[in-house]
């Protein structure tokens, strides 16, 4: 099967009017690997973190359940990647060169600013934290705030403070 499917697109290159970018994509970077069954194609389907990942088995709706890493994927022989780029109105604006490991595709989320705010009540134990936990990563400015609020709402000392400094 992997030769034919080899063969196959060796024979279909030559006919296309993008066979100046096709055929060097498909020399340089394509590929066909044979796995022993699906679950081991699932998983090494997932290594990639494809942009697109089209499912063409007998039971393609089993790919979201046991695939997580692809920008989008087109489920079944009736659902083919060019739809979602031209026809079902599906997101194209993908994440590529692996990238689905860690994000999905350009969606109105991207464009909305997310901001936090914080408020400490519990000063004591939050400062002593503070500075151990920014001295354990040789962050002494940080480990120092956190310092002068120990020193501030529980009296703790500051050794490194200079004479005659105030709070």
């Amino acid at each position: 099967m992997a030769l034919k499917v080899s063969e196959h697109v060796d024979a279909l290159l030559p006919g296309m009017s993008t066979r100046d970018f096709a055929e060097p994509a498909w020399r340089d970077h394509g590929q066909v690997i044979v796995v022993s069954d699906l679950d081991e194609a699932y998983a090494l389907a997932d290594t990639f973190a494809s942009e697109h990942v089209q499912c063409l088995t007998q039971e393609p709706r089993e790919a979201p359940e046991k695939m997580h890493e692809y920008g989008a994927l087109f489920v079944g022989e009736g659902t083919c990647v060019s739809y979602g780029d031209k026809v079902i109105g599906t997101n194209n604006t993908l994440p590529t060169r692996g990238a689905a490991r860690y994000t999905g595709g350009l969606w109105v989320g991207k464009y909305l600013k997310t901001v936090t705010y914080q408020e400490v009540l519990n000063h004591q134990s939050s400062a002593e934290l503070c500075g151990r936990a920014a001295r354990v990563e040789q962050f002494e400015g940080h480990a120092r705030s956190g310092d002068v609020r120990a020193a501030l709402y529980a009296g703790a000392d500051l050794p490194w403070k200079p004479e005659g400094v105030q709070l």
